[in-house]
């Protein structure tokens, strides 16, 4: 039997955490949870669930890694301190795993990425939509040349308003997050786009407001231009905008097809004249989401596939630099929108 490997958590209650947590005791034959950090634990401690109340807390980060003597350490803190949490993990020679969206700005991981590679570790974050089903199947379908030239990619994401997620929450505010819904949001968004086309962005034109009203100083809609590497174009438009509940609508266009997925539906609807599809070129594919406690099936699969990495069974999905390139896509974003002209990257 493979031995198991030691997984810590730094960041016990913020953000994805506490499901995070509850994905990795759902891998107990591969991974033991031996430790805990969290700067107030006596707060976070009554929320803990009784499967992890045995897992001893440390009074440091650096106590953690020296006594817990973890394989990986997955970082979920306020972005002020999660580079310099993630810097310490990595010096330490412990593979790094961290929550999205990382960083107030970009520069602030370029230390983490240099350690990681300098310290041949192994990387992985919060951008779970690469192991969704349905985002395997596109990006597999694009990459086989089924959609023939690739024209363009369209994304829309509505989700609950300001009001509804409180305005005084750290993520409305610049100086904690970077900017509004396009950070804390729309990264995932601009990673998933990367991920189905394997296209880079080049340029980008954005439109930004505060369309409720709110005493923030952050973007609660946007819409984004962008240009790839590879000649389409594409478009993100997203919005704190409902009273509870969401939308989300994928679409990709080529010179043989296009794609539309329902992500709220489980489906996508995939039309190619590739010669290969002669016989049926209309084609419905249905992904019913598994019931999995935690982040869902894409969480537990996305902690497999870095404990196979860290194992050596396989490579890591994620590097450091990827999740800089989604950050700097944000930070033109906001550039463009301030200055009212088109950012090359």
């Amino acid at each position: 039997m493979t031995e198991k490997l030691r997984f810590a958590q730094a960041g016990v209650s913020l953000m994805h955490a506490n499901m995070y947590r509850d994905t990795l005791m759902l891998l107990a034959d591969e991974i033991d949870l031996v430790g805990f950090y969290d700067p107030d634990p006596e707060a976070v401690k009554p929320n803990l669930k009784p499967d992890v109340q045995h897992v001893p807390f440390f009074d440091s980060l650096d106590d953690l890694l020296t006594h817990a003597r973890p394989d990986a350490v997955m970082v979920s803190t306020y972005l002020k301190d999660m580079p310099a949490w993630m810097l310490q993990v990595a010096e330490a020679g412990v593979h790094v795993w961290g929550e999205k969206p990382y960083a107030v700005h970009s520069t602030a991981l370029e230390p983490v990425a240099e350690a990681v590679r300098r310290n041949n570790l192994h990387f992985s974050c919060g951008y779970t939509w690469r192991f969704n089903p349905i985002a395997r199947l596109i990006n597999k379908t694009w990459a086989d040349g089924l959609l023939g030239k690739p024209y363009s990619i369209e994304f829309r994401f509505l989700t609950s308003s300001v009001a509804r997620r409180g305005p005084e929450t750290w993520y409305f505010s610049r100086a904690e997050a970077g900017g509004g819904i396009l950070n804390f949001l729309g990264c995932h968004w601009f990673d998933l786009m990367r991920y189905l086309t394997g296209a880079e962005i080049a340029r980008v034109a954005a439109i930004e407001a505060n369309v409720g009203g709110h005493d923030i100083d952050v973007e609660d809609a946007a819409a984004v231009s962008l240009a790839f590497d590879n000649g389409m174009i594409g478009s993100l438009h997203a919005g704190y905008f409902t009273s509870g509940d969401g939308e989300i609508s994928i679409g990709l266009r080529g010179s043989d097809g296009w794609i539309k997925w329902e992500v709220d539906q489980g489906c996508c609807t995939i039309k190619s004249e590739h010669p290969e599809w002669a016989g049926a070129p209309l084609r419905r594919f249905d992904f019913p989401s598994a019931q999995v406690p935690g982040y869902g099936p894409e969480g537990r699969a996305s902690i497999q596939a870095f404990a196979a990495a860290i194992r050596g069974e396989r490579s890591s999905r994620y590097k450091v630099e990827e999740i800089i390139t989604s950050l700097r896509i944000i930070e033109a974003a906001h550039e463009s929108a301030a200055q009212g002209r088109t950012v090359t990257l």
